[in-house]
């Protein structure tokens, strides 16, 4: 399992609890406040995560293109 499925299944379950939350105990807000903010902390690092792997795999990708370039030359 990669960290970005972990990093899905994470913020799923804290949409869950925040859901459940305010349907059944709707007064705690301060607890509700915090796992709203842990779930933007999750979603910032999915964004990070996947950019990271993004700019890695076209890193990867140039240097395959100029390193199979240089052996045609």
């Amino acid at each position: 399992m990669s960290n970005k499925d972990t990093y899905k299944r994470k913020h799923k379950y804290l949409d869950r609890q925040i859901t459940n939350l305010e349907k059944h105990n709707s007064y705690n807000r301060t607890l509700i406040a915090n796992l709203k903010k842990k779930k933007l902390k999750l979603k910032d690092k999915l964004i990070s995560h996947t950019r990271e792997l993004a700019r890695r795999e076209k890193y990867t990708a140039h240097e395959y293109m100029k390193r199979a370039l240089s052996m045609t030359a």
